[in-house]
């Protein structure tokens, strides 16, 4: 696991943070090949958080193939709409496509972290995904600041994006959403929690061609 390097006395930074890592989610609400509204949701709140570099740095991206490797990568698919929409500069979007499960998320970004230099690091999760992600991070032994996709959008203080947030979170996928992340969390303090096996697993099924197995939703404009 990658070691922290230590932070240079006196080093003046622009950004707040060197890096965010913003987390994937695997619902795609029209069951298409695109992102689902929770990934969007947290894109959204990566864009707003990097406010043309005053946020941070650089943004991470590690999210592997959720369809087979014949269609894109969630990362790159993210990387899309993030410059497309959102204007952010290619140069500080960094894509690997090589995680299939939040350890695996975690682990890329804090390799990337030692290789880079970088020591201000921020996690932008939802808020129920939060519950879970510290204790990662907790595990291999790293200190990252958090903030909630949910607290960055709520700021905005629009209107539309509040009544997004309160669909999805009384929508069946909130129910599936907190139950899988209860689950995560109860086996993260088994003494023989393996988030290798786990990102193996993930990494065997998604990376075979297959469709979501979600069922549609409605399909929200952001």
């Amino acid at each position: 696991m990658p070691k922290r390097i230590p932070k240079k006395s006196g080093s003046h930074h622009a950004s707040l943070f060197d890096a965010i890592l913003i987390h994937c989610y695997w619902l795609s609400e029209n069951s298409k090949f695109n992102l689902g509204l929770r990934t969007r949701l947290a894109n959204k709140a990566a864009a707003l958080f990097y406010d043309h570099g005053r946020g941070t740095k650089n943004i991470v991206l590690a999210g592997g193939y959720l369809w087979g490797q014949d269609y894109p990568s969630i990362a790159e698919l993210m990387a899309k709409e993030l410059q497309e929409k959102y204007h952010i500069p290619k140069h500080a979007i960094i894509i690997k496509k090589d995680a299939y499960s939040t350890g695996g998320e975690v682990e890329t970004f804090l390799n990337l972290a030692q290789e880079r230099g970088w020591t201000r690091l921020l996690d932008i999760a939802f808020d129920k995904h939060l519950w879970t992600i510290p204790g990662v991070y907790k595990k291999i032994g790293e200190n990252v600041q958090f903030r909630s996709v949910e607290e960055i959008l709520e700021k905005q203080n629009d209107p539309h994006l509040e009544s997004i947030l309160k669909k999805l979170g009384r929508s069946k996928y909130e129910i599936d959403f907190m139950l899988y992340e209860a689950g995560v969390w109860f086996a993260m303090h088994l003494p023989n929690f393996d988030y290798e096996k786990l990102e193996e697993i993930r990494k065997t099924r998604s990376t075979k061609k297959n469709k979501d197995f979600i069922v549609p939703l409605d399909i929200y404009n952001l």
